[in-house]
């Protein structure tokens, strides 16, 4: 990843750097976003000063997050525009240095993001001009004399429109000639040499687009996911008058900057579910407007998940006389016990309200992670989601015949399958335990041993790096989630979540070390990952050995140490399952 043109002085730029990042830290924690601001724009203009730090391509990354970190503290804030300009300039000028197309779409992602969720700011007619420089840079001329359209018909009267007007001749003496020779058609607008530009004809391409909606529902539990090919801003209400007759509340969702795809299909909701009907609609040039109509709804949360964008909206039935709770509210955590953040060196308290009861365990839910078109990390000719799936039936079969409970796999083959349909999976077959099988990998050989996650807020590195890598996103928007599960997991199974963790890993560690020796115990940690996300019983993730690790990597081929793990997991399983049933 980092460019090692220039090693001299390197170790002075990222020390500098890395010192500037803490103190920039530092001032958002104690509220000082505009001081945090300034500073990290007077280092973006220290490193464009020095080439050998240009070099390094973690300087562009821990950059752009520090303005990330400001922008996420107060995401409608007099700051935000800013912080989105200044994230989409350092992305670009990092793709300059690297040639890294993913740092392109980056840029590109958070000026649309300005020009989308601030249309009134100063700022936006900036970030449409570097969005159509972006794509001169790229080569892709016909896109960029669109998107300078828009500078000069969106903002006719800013300081870029002369610059734009320019950029625009520029192109038009060079592409005309090849389009009035007929050679190819002209892209739509090219032909003005006697008039002012008009906006191009069609969908209006700077709004993002509702490309896929899919929904699941019991008689107690819905989730709806839409699916987006960007981000875009929402608000949800709910309203007590619903369509239905029988008094249902409907849920309405509207989503700025957005249009709806022309193949969008909603599918009709399951027959006795909770969900009784589900409508998407364009409610106006820039507004799409999803309309659930729910009975007996009792709470909603909503939250986003990326790569690629997604709204999901989890319903779930009135279980007593309380007012229905808006997901978008800050609720009180004042007498709320939460598991510290970092790793998870708290045990859970010693009687669980599960264990009070009695309860045991009828359905166990087995998330073999990956499949399809992703493969998972892939190293020796080995691919994670082959064996997660050889591991997950393994599993399967060994709860059914100690536990004689109903055991289901998410995948039970090689297909694709989002993090989301995961969990709505499990909810919606009323499991009383999901596990969730990876296998890790990491940048160093050396890394080995088995650790096991519960879903909460993470503050350690690898962590965050581990969730970041089975989310398929960036550590930077693992900081982001971090923000929205500070509300989802008020409810959540944290506790039951942590007591599961620490069975399912001892059982396992026990396992291998009684077949195969040592192995190195990771332990129990907690980082906010997708796919637990939502999930109304207890849940776990387990990285069952690293894919990257020559050693680990022999032993996972081998069909007789998949089983030893295999064993381990439901050893785990087993032994809360009958902690739960016998009240220990």
């Amino acid at each position: 990843m980092t460019n090692r043109r220039h090693t001299y002085g390197l170790g002075v730029c990222l020390t500098a750097l890395a010192l500037l990042a803490l103190l920039g830290a530092a001032s958002i924690a104690a509220a000082d976003e505009s001081a945090a601001y300034k500073r990290a724009k007077a280092d973006y203009f220290w490193l464009m000063k020095h080439d050998d730090a240009k070099g390094v391509y973690h300087n562009w990354v821990s950059l752009a997050e520090r303005f990330s970190r400001i922008y996420t503290a107060d995401p409608s804030g007099p700051l935000a525009p800013g912080c989105l300009l200044w994230t989409g300039r350092i992305f670009a000028g990092a793709y300059e240095q690297f040639k890294q197309k993913k740092d392109l779409d980056k840029a590109s992602d958070a000026l649309r993001r300005l020009i989308n969720h601030f249309p009134d700011s100063n700022l936006a007619d900036d970030a449409q001009l570097m969005i159509a420089e972006l794509h001169i840079k790229h080569g892709d001329v016909k896109t960029a004399y669109l998107e300078l359209l828009r500078v000069v018909v969106n903002y006719p009267n800013s300081d870029m429109a002369p610059e734009a007007k320019k950029r625009l001749d520029e192109l038009e003496r060079t592409l005309a000639p090849r389009y009035l020779a007929g050679e190819e058609p002209a892209p739509k607008g090219v032909a003005r040499p006697t008039q002012e530009p008009t906006p191009p004809a069609g969908p209006d391409l700077s709004l993002a687009q509702v490309v896929e909606l899919r929904h699941w529902s019991t008689p107690s539990y819905t989730r709806v996911v839409l699916n987006l090919d960007r981000s875009a801003p929402y608000t949800a209400k709910v309203h007590k008058a619903g369509r239905a007759a029988d008094g249902s509340r409907q849920l309405r969702m509207d989503l700025s900057g957005v249009r709806l795809s022309g193949g969008i299909k909603v599918g009709a909701p399951q027959a006795g579910g909770l969900l009784e009907e589900v409508r998407a609609r364009q409610l106006d040039a820039e507004t799409v407007r999803v309309s659930l109509d729910v009975k007996e709804l009792g709470s909603y949360k909503v939250f986003t998940l990326d790569n690629p964008f997604r709204v999901v909206i989890d319903c779930f039935a009135d279980k007593g006389p309380s007012s229905v709770a808006k997901s978008s509210a800050k609720p009180s955590v004042k007498g709320k016990k939460r598991v510290p953040r970092g790793k998870a060196r708290q045990e859970p308290s010693d009687l669980s309200l599960v264990k009070a009861l009695g309860l045991g365990v009828r359905t166990v839910v087995i998330d073999p992670g990956h499949g399809g078109k992703d493969p998972g990390c892939v190293a020796g000719g080995l691919r994670e989601k082959d064996i997660t799936l050889d591991l997950a039936k393994r599993v399967a079969k060994r709860l059914r015949d100690q536990l004689g409970c109903r055991v289901l796999l998410t995948r039970d083959r090689d297909r694709t399958l989002s993090l989301e349909e995961r969990t709505a999976i499990a909810n919606t077959n009323d499991a009383d335990l999901f596990v969730s099988i990876h296998v890790n990998a990491a940048p160093s050989q050396k890394l080995s041993g088995l650790e096991t996650y519960f879903l909460n807020l993470a503050s350690d590195e690898q962590s965050m790096m581990v969730a970041a890598r089975e989310n398929a996103t960036t550590t930077r928007t693992i900081g982001d989630l971090q923000v929205i599960l500070n509300d989802l997991m008020l409810n959540s199974k944290i506790n039951e979540s942590n007591r599961m963790a620490r069975e399912l890993h001892a059982g396992l560690v026990r396992r291998i070390r009684a077949k195969r020796g040592e192995v190195r115990d990771l332990g129990v940690k907690q980082a906010p990952f997708y796919v637990l996300i939502g999930a109304q019983m207890p849940s776990v993730l387990v990285e069952v050995g690293f894919i990257t690790n020559p050693t680990e990597r022999k032993l996972l081929a081998t069909s007789a140490y998949r089983q030893h793990l295999a064993d381990g997991v439901a050893d785990g399983v087993v032994a809360y399952a009958r902690g739960l049933k016998s009240g220990n």
